[in-house]
């Protein structure tokens, strides 16, 4: 029997999950992709229209979430709506009886993650996050090195990603130059860094950071000059009420540079930007007692690397041999093609996000049938956008706060603003 599950928004991100059930489809038949919606009907679709031609089984399509609720046989929602919406529509569906896989960030402010997490443990339905860079096989290799202490004792972390979008309305969409849509660079992308941070160095303290808004007002340009890499996964999504060549004023935080306590006594700094211009810098390091681990992007299917104090390197299926206990999980084996014991792989990044994102429907699937916890829940998706509010909640007091402050609500003046826009 098959867990049928929707999927609710089907921009450019939800194009990308459509693609990954497509992928799922390949080796697992235990998820049905029932129903999409969207409240444009084209762009829902148009990705129904491409999962039924990959799998022969098109989704119904709605333009009205309670609407579909009300007539969809469904088990679970994924939701890949704009961030403001992922509390409404994740609770809704659990109130309903539905398990729930949500986009990053899990919400948009710490208050509304709360309220997601409340009716997850009062209705006991699944609340997973598709935090997506911890799945990838060199990320999983990465902390199985840190954890046998391939660089003995880690002393502190490194997460540079000094950029430039050259002006632009970052992924050409404008929602994400607005602080009351999807809070700043530090958070949308930034996420994602935070996540991987304490999957590698476990739990952080304190943040202090500095930030800013370097550039008030961006051009909306084509994507396929701003983000050409993703262009084709974006282009059938509607950007309503501006045009190309529209300057937009920009209200999110486009600059943060933050220092990390962990609860290691490890120290890691997280800088974040995208108005590098002229220059770009990408850093992701981690040194301890023994050396350097250099962390390859994720999705690049790059090998991981290692440094020693006399400069020897280790890199490739010579990692393999530092963590002889090393393996892939069932799950993930299969998706890489019976793949166990793996130091680098090579495909493009179309296929690594869609086997990423199987990978993340599975997860979700086998937590709602075992009763367990899935890998990224809602512990894990708030302790994520706790430390990359961090940053924000820090810039704008100008003194350190705590991640568990920032999860508990005793530090929230950045987001205060946020949760009376949206109503909370």
């Amino acid at each position: 029997m098959s867990f049928k599950i929707a999927l609710v928004g089907c921009g450019g991100m939800g194009r990308r999950h459509a693609h990954g059930y497509i992928e799922l489809r390949k080796y697992f038949d235990i998820v049905e992709m029932a129903a999409v919606c969207d409240v444009h009907h084209d762009v829902a679709a148009t990705v129904a229209g491409e999962i039924g031609e990959a799998t022969d089984a098109t989704p119904d399509v709605y333009t009205d979430f309670d609407d579909m609720l009300s007539k969809a046989d469904l088990d679970g929602v994924a939701i890949v709506t704009s961030t403001p919406m992922h509390h409404i529509f994740a609770i809704k569906a659990m109130n309903a009886g539905l398990h729930v896989i949500t986009e990053k960030p899990m919400g948009l402010t710490l208050k509304a993650c709360r309220q997601m997490q409340e009716v997850s443990e009062s209705t006991g339905k699944v609340l997973a996050v598709a935090e997506n860079y911890r799945r990838d096989p060199m990320n999983r290799l990465t902390k199985a090195l840190i954890d046998s202490g391939a660089i003995g004792t880690p002393y502190f972390a490194l997460d540079i990603g000094v950029n430039s979008s050259d002006g632009a309305v970052m992924h050409s969409t404008v929602w994400r130059a607005k602080k009351e849509q999807a809070g700043g660079a530090p958070l949308d992308a930034g996420v994602h860094n935070a996540d991987m941070l304490l999957y590698l160095m476990g739990g952080a303290n304190t943040v202090f950071a500095e930030t800013a808004i370097n550039e008030s007002q961006r051009t909306l340009g084509p994507m396929s000059e701003v983000a050409p890499l993703l262009a084709e996964m974006y282009d059938h999504r509607k950007e309503v009420g501006y045009e190309d060549g529209d300057i937009v004023e920009q209200t999110a935080i486009d600059t943060a540079f933050g220092v990390i306590r962990f609860k290691s006594g490890a120290i890691g700094q997280l800088m974040m930007t995208d108005t590098s211009h002229g220059q770009s810098l990408g850093v992701s390091t981690i040194s301890g007692s023994t050396g350097t681990m250099y962390r390859p992007r994720s999705r690049s299917g790059e090998s991981p690397r290692i440094v020693r104090n006399d400069g020897t390197e280790i890199t490739g299926d010579a990692l393999l041999e530092l963590v002889p206990d090393f393996e892939l999980d069932d799950t993930i084996s299969i998706l890489w093609n019976g793949a166990r014991r793996i130091s680098s792989y090579d495909m493009d990044f179309r296929q690594i996000d869609s086997k990423i994102l199987a990978y993340e429907y599975l997860d979700m699937v086998h937590a709602a049938e075992s009763g367990m916890q899935p890998e990224v829940g809602p512990r894990e998706g708030m302790y994520a956008l706790a430390l990359a509010y961090a940053l924000l909640e820090s810039g704008m007091s100008g003194l350190p706060v705590t991640v568990d402050d920032v999860v508990e609500g005793k530090s929230s003046a950045f987001q205060d603003e946020i949760d009376t826009e949206m109503g909370i």
